[in-house]
Order: C-alpha cells, then structure tokens, then sequence
C-alpha cells in the first residue's frame, strides 16, 4: 500500500511538472511568434512609381513563422534589379535572407533582426560588405518606408526607399 501511494504521488508530480512545463514552452512560442506577428503590417504589395522607374515589394505569408517577398524595380519596362527575400523565425531568432534574383552566382545573404524599438524593426549582418543593416518602418498607414545602410568602402551610405500599398 505504501509504495502504491509513493508512485501515485510521483505520477502526480509528474504530471503537474509536464504541465508547468508545457505553459513555459506555450508562452516562448507564443513569444517567438510574436516578432513575426508585429511584421505582419508589411504582408500584401507595396509600389513606387516616378518617371520610367516603377518599383514593387510584394510580401506573402507562407506559414506561422515565414514571410516571403519578391522586389524589383523596372526602368522603362525592362526589370534592372529583381531580389527574393525570406523572413523566418529561426529558434527565438527572426532573420531576413536576401537573394538576387537575376544574379545565380551570388549567394543569399541573412541579416539577423536586432532591434524592434518604436517600429523601426533592424535586421543586421555586419560581415557583409554592403549594406550591413537594413530597416523596415510603417511610419503611416498604407506607407512603408526602408532603407539600407553601412559603410562602403569606408564612407558611411544610406539609401531610402519609399513605397505606397497598392
């Protein structure tokens, strides 16, 4: 009888540490998720148009933790500059790849997000020549602002880009 009440009360325990544990493993996912989530914003197609240029950024959400995009910009109707891009949730991490399009021998490059600070969400990889940081920003509805910067060849550069949803 005794051991029988010592193993219901190991069983219990166990039972009470799964659950405890399950509501800490719920809540960092749900943390995790989070990052994505307060992206979501950029999901849908994002145009610029001046003169003969007209540029677009179209992003799509592939599951709970990838967002996928695909930018060029055409200058009088011929595509000069096409690039795939990937947002992904990577453990508690969340990374933006980006690929040329048009260029097969250059390789994806991943920028880790390190900021989320007043809708300015940074995605950084300071082993890359040029840009090392690139930022997204809402800083109105139906706008979407980025830019890329670092150094290039020693001198600081940053370039905007400046889109309405189309």
């Amino acid at each position: 009888m005794k051991n029988t009440i010592i193993l219901l009360s190991l069983v219990a325990i166990g039972f009470v540490s799964c659950k405890n544990n399950t509501t800490e493993t719920t809540a960092l996912d749900e943390n995790r998720f989070e990052k994505l989530k307060n992206l979501q914003w950029m999901l849908g197609t994002w145009t610029k148009e001046v003169d003969t240029i007209f540029s677009q950024e179209t992003w799509s959400r592939e599951n709970d933790s990838t967002f996928t995009g695909y930018s060029f910009v055409e200058h009088d109707g011929k595509v000069v500059f096409a690039e795939t891009m990937a947002l992904e949730l990577k453990g508690n991490n969340l990374e933006l790849t980006v690929a040329s399009a048009k260029t097969k021998e250059k390789k994806p490059v991943t920028f880790r997000m390190i900021n989320s600070e007043k809708g300015h969400f940074t995605f950084e990889n300071k082993s890359h020549d040029f840009p090392q940081r690139i930022i997204y920003t809402n800083p109105a509805k139906d706008s979407l602002h980025a830019w890329i910067e670092g150094t290039e060849n020693g001198e600081p550069k940053k370039i905007d880009f400046y889109f309405a949803k189309h």
